[in-house]
């Protein structure tokens, strides 16, 4: 994982050609949770005249956003995730200068009336309403308690979990840097292979772990989770390597 925000702009800045048209990125990578300087990226790419496309899946209900601030030209989600709303939903942000540049994926009525706006792109004939219903419950819920708590609980549960796994052998896959830290937490616990564990915790304990590669676990820590669970989780952890003689 990247050690700071200055590399992962180093990592960008030198990938970027005179062909490069558009600079594409998760805001939060999937595997190892890393937080992207989103912000950064996109002022980098608008400096150098090029489009910026985020991949906010993991971000929505997970952390604070302003796309304003941000500044990109265009954002997705999957509210599913973070925020807990119905599969399905999802969102699409772009900014209104770059607008007239897309097309529509459907043509129905009025998908080519450039006075349309956002408008031309909802216009797909039948909605699914119940789950647009359950996005907004969502985004209610989420407001409700606060995204200042969210966030944080979030970043305190998964650096507890984080720092328990590495005293117990773990090598941390998050970034080093708090400021790139999120509420996922992916450690390496090899020798230990992620099929096996995988299935030993499902079969002993009824608990669910994903992994990231051969010897990955990624760790969510989502702002219900309690701390009784999160030391289930460890003293499982523990007995799995007792019980398969792991150093």
């Amino acid at each position: 994982p990247v050690p700071n925000a200055a590399a992962v702009l180093n990592l960008f800045n030198d990938a970027i050609t005179p062909r490069t048209r558009v600079i594409f990125f998760s805001h939060i990578t999937t595997a190892t949770g890393v937080v992207l300087p989103a912000k950064e990226l996109c002022a980098l790419a608008r400096t150098k005249g090029i489009l910026s496309a985020v991949d906010g899946a993991h971000v929505i209900g997970m952390m604070k956003l302003n796309l304003h601030e941000v500044g990109c030209d265009m954002y997705s989600s999957s509210p599913h995730k973070w925020l807990m709303a119905p599969k399905g939903t999802g969102f699409l942000y772009v900014r209104d200068e770059v607008i007239d540049r897309l097309w529509n994926t459907i043509t129905t009525a009025g998908w080519d009336e450039p006075k349309l706006r956002a408008e031309r792109f909802q216009r797909i004939g039948s909605s699914n309403m119940p789950a647009l219903w359950g996005l907004r419950a969502s985004v209610q819920l989420a407001n409700q308690i606060g995204m200042d708590r969210i966030e944080r609980r979030h970043r305190q549960m998964a650096d507890h979990i984080l720092k328990e796994m590495v005293q117990r052998g773990a090598e941390s896959w998050t970034s080093p840097d708090a400021a790139l830290r999120c509420g996922i937490a992916s450690v390496n616990v090899a020798p230990i292979q992620i099929t096996e564990i995988e299935n030993w915790m499902w079969k002993e304990k009824r608990i669910r772990i994903r992994g990231g590669g051969p010897s990955k676990i990624r760790l969510s820590t989502p702002y219900y989770l309690l701390h009784k669970d999160v030391n289930r989780f460890l003293a499982a952890y523990d007995e799995y390597r007792h019980a398969k003689k792991v150093a």
